[in-house]
């Protein structure tokens, strides 16, 4: 799979939040920024070891200007 991402609006993702206890003293918490656009690759193979079992490996990855992401993946499914 190839894929564009893009986001709309803001790229910091932001909350403000309270405890019950203080409701007058509120806090924001902000998560990490992500890329406004940004490549999305996906691909994996299946190898089929017996009539009952199989394996695999996958890759996914996000390429952006200012971030990167990979995962590489393994599978075994076995069926009785």
């Amino acid at each position: 799979m190839l894929g564009w991402r893009h986001v709309f609006g803001d790229v910091t993702p932001e909350s403000t939040l309270a405890f019950a206890s203080a409701p007058s003293l509120p806090f924001t918490i902000a998560g990490a920024p992500i890329a406004r656009d940004a490549a999305v690759i996906e691909a994996g193979l299946d190898w089929k070891l017996t009539p009952n079992a199989t394996a695999g490996i996958s890759y996914s990855g996000q390429f952006g200007n200012r971030d990167e992401d990979n995962a590489v993946k393994g599978k075994l499914e076995v069926a009785f």
